[in-house]
Formats: structure tokens, sequence, C-alpha cells
């Protein structure tokens, strides 16, 4: 792969999509296929038609009318139809404070979600449904409206993705509490720069004794458990993109290439590089373009 010239992942944001003042956004697309990328927001779809091959950090399964699917800015997949019909898919794009917000108050602190996809629920097609009319209305109210709809549609989320897979809900002290949403704070945003200090004001405690309380509920130290996220999220996108090395090391969260592949040679004892024999090229991107103008899922 040396000497190979890599495009970076195409990275969709908030900012071209949403007006300023706007934090949720819901569309109504025709997808053909849309290539490895990933978004600087949530991102809840439900699949009204069609059906396709949904790739999310490089496991690919399938969706189909009925499905529900929610990503973090974490996440990077792509999408290729598999019926003779364009994926017909309502896509709701949520700010990340927003998302972030809505999440804790629907399973707080709960690790391994999203990204995550099940099979509909009774009402996910008329939620929906709804909140296209009211992004289509101006009409007074529509905003909190929205919330509350995308707000009930993560709850019944959350609860199918109790039930599948079988995640029980600890009892836990405030102070427990609030270093579970930070370790749930850390494996959403590990690929931004994050200090210890920040992140134990997420845990609203001091960051020597958030240091010391994180080693005791994850059992490594806060530096070595944020590196480990980025090098497993890197491993992952060395396996399923064409990214070169140091695309993946930035992408990753690293700054210095020669810090992520002394790492990852430490982690996994083998050079980032020995991942990418069976690589294959991103497929391109193409899309039918419904009412909503550009494609996002």
């Amino acid at each position: 792969m040396s000497g190979q010239v890599h495009e970076p992942l195409e990275r969709y944001t908030m900012a071209a999509l949403v007006s300023e003042d706007a934090e949720i956004r819901v569309l109504r697309q025709e997808l053909r296929s849309i290539g490895v990328h990933w978004h600087d927001f949530y991102e809840l779809v439900f699949v009204v038609d069609g059906s396709a091959e949904h790739n999310v950090n490089g496991v690919a399964e399938p969706v189909r009318p009925g499905s529900v699917f929610l990503l973090t800015p974490t996440d990077f997949h792509a999408l290729r139809a598999t019926s003779d019909q364009p994926l017909t898919c309502y896509n709701v794009v949520i700010d990340v404070g927003v998302a972030d917000r809505l999440l804790d108050e629907v399973l707080p602190g709960a690790r391994g979600w999203p990204p995550c996809a099940v099979d509909g629920w009774a009402d996910a097609r008329s939620d929906f449904e709804r909140l296209w009319r009211e992004a289509q209305s101006a009409q007074p109210g529509a905003a909190a409206l929205t919330e509350s709809v995308v707000s009930c549609a993560l709850i019944e989320l959350g609860r199918s993705w109790q039930v599948q897979k079988g995640f029980v809900p600890e009892p836990l002290s405030d102070v427990a509490a609030d270093l579970r949403r930070a370790v749930v704070f850390v494996d959403r945003h590990f690929r931004e720069h994050l200090a210890l200090a920040d992140v134990a004001a997420e845990a609203h405690l001091s960051p020597n004794y958030f240091s010391e309380r994180f080693r005791q509920a994850t059992g490594t130290s806060f530096q070595a458990y944020l590196q480990a996220r980025r090098l497993r999220f890197a491993r992952t996108l060395l396996a399923s993109t064409d990214l070169g090395v140091t695309e993946v090391c930035h992408e990753a969260g690293f700054q210095s290439p020669s810090h992520f592949g002394r790492a990852y040679r430490r982690r996994y004892g083998e050079p980032p590089s020995a991942c990418r024999s069976d690589v294959v090229s991103q497929p391109g991107v193409s899309a039918v373009r419904g009412e909503s103008g550009r494609a996002v899922a």
C-alpha cells in the first residue's frame, strides 16, 4: 500500500443539512448505494420500502421494510440496495448534544448501543410519518413535538435492544451512575480530543478522584481505555476501507502516526499495514434523490 494515495472518507456535517437554530431534521430519501462515510451527527433511520445490505463498522447486515437503525458520529457505514427498487427511508438527523441527552434519558449510562438495529415495532411507521409531517409544517410547537416523537422512538428502540441483548440495568449509586455516563461519553466521543479533566467534569468529579474511580470501574486507566477504544476502531477501519494508515490514524483520534504505529504493534503484535491485504475498494456513491435533496444515509 506504500505510495498509494487515498482520499479521506466523506463526512457529512450537521451544518450542511440544517439551519443554525435547528437541532433535528427529518428527510425522506430514495437510495441506490452510498459509499463508506460517517457524520458529525446521530442518524436514526426507518426503512419504508426496498431492501439493502447495510455495512456498519465493517459488519454487513440486511435491512428491509420496517428496519430501524441508529448510528453515532463514531460509526462508519455504507449501503447498497439489493432490490429492484431503491431503498426508501425516513432519515432523522439529530444534533449530538440533543441525541446524547435523549439517549441518557432512555437508558441512562447504557453501554453497547448505539449503533443498533431492530426490525420494526408496531408503531414505528406512524411515528416516522408523523415526524415527516411535522418537518414539512410551520406550525407552532413543531420543534418541541419533533423532539418528543424522536425521544419516544429512541425509547422503543432502546427497549427492543434491551430484549435482543439481554441488557438489565444495574442499580447504581449516584457516583457510579456518573462514572458510567463518563465511560459512555468516552465511547461516543473517543475520536475527538478528550482530556481527563473534561471527562471528569462529565462525572462531576475532580480529575484525581475521577481517575481513581475510573480505574476501579473499568480495570484500567483513563488513557489506556481511551487508547484501546481508538485502536479497536482503527483496526476495523483498516480492515473495512481503503483509507491509508495515516488517514486511519487521524480518523481514530490519534495525533501522531508514529505513536499510532507503536501503540498498534503493542496491542495487536503487527503493524497497521498488516490489516490491508484483504481490503477492497470502497463502493462508489450514487443515489436517487428524493424530497430531501442530498443523500446522507
